[in-house]
């Protein structure tokens, strides 16, 4: 994209920040429609069955390890632990190891597409979840439009992650280590 005529490379930063910006907004909505949803719909049923799945450290890791191999994101992972937090569904001590191990999940995503031979688009997949999630929220009944709020916050978490990645791309090599000065402590 050349803007000769709107002030060159800083418009053109600018202009390419937007999309990251956007993207921030997508993912905290997501996280506060995820929240208010969770909130909604499940209250103790869900924090008991949190409970269960964390109740130990060992079991928060597992838990936090599996959940990210499956959703292919730590970042995911550990927004829903502080969601679960916030929401008073998780107690902060129980999500540390549900985001201590969601890195260890990552590891095993790598080796399950490397095995497999494949790797899911999120961003793309939970386009159709977040209408699906609409359509919920719209139905009437409290505990079904808790759902779909909570569908659709999840959903917008991961398309706000994709579209802040994106986003950035632009600005990859902008800042690179050749860029600063070299180090001269222990040059003498």
């Amino acid at each position: 994209m050349r803007c000769k005529n709107y002030g060159g490379k800083l418009f053109v930063m600018f202009w390419n920040l937007l999309p990251a910006l956007g993207g921030i907004g997508l993912f905290l909505v997501g996280m506060l429609l995820m929240t208010d949803g969770m909130k909604a719909f499940a209250g103790a049923r869900l924090r008991d069955f949190l409970g269960r799945f964390t109740s130990t450290p060992f079991t928060g890791a597992i838990t936090g390890a599996v959940t990210t191999a499956a959703i292919q994101s730590s970042s995911a992972t550990t927004v829903a632990a502080v969601g679960f937090v916030a929401s008073g569904l998780l107690t902060f001590p129980l999500a540390l190891g549900i985001i201590f191990e969601a890195k260890i999940g990552t590891t095993m995503t790598g080796w399950l597409v490397a095995l497999l031979g494949f790797k899911l688009d999120l961003g793309q997949v939970m386009l159709p979840v977040v209408f699906v999630g609409v359509l919920l929220a719209l139905s009437g009944s409290k505990a079904v439009s808790g759902l779909g709020l909570a569908l659709a916050g999840f959903s917008l978490i991961f398309i706000g992650i994709v579209q802040l990645k994106s986003g950035l791309d632009a600005f990859q090599g902008v800042v690179t280590p050749a860029d600063f000065p070299p180090d001269t402590l222990l040059a003498g």
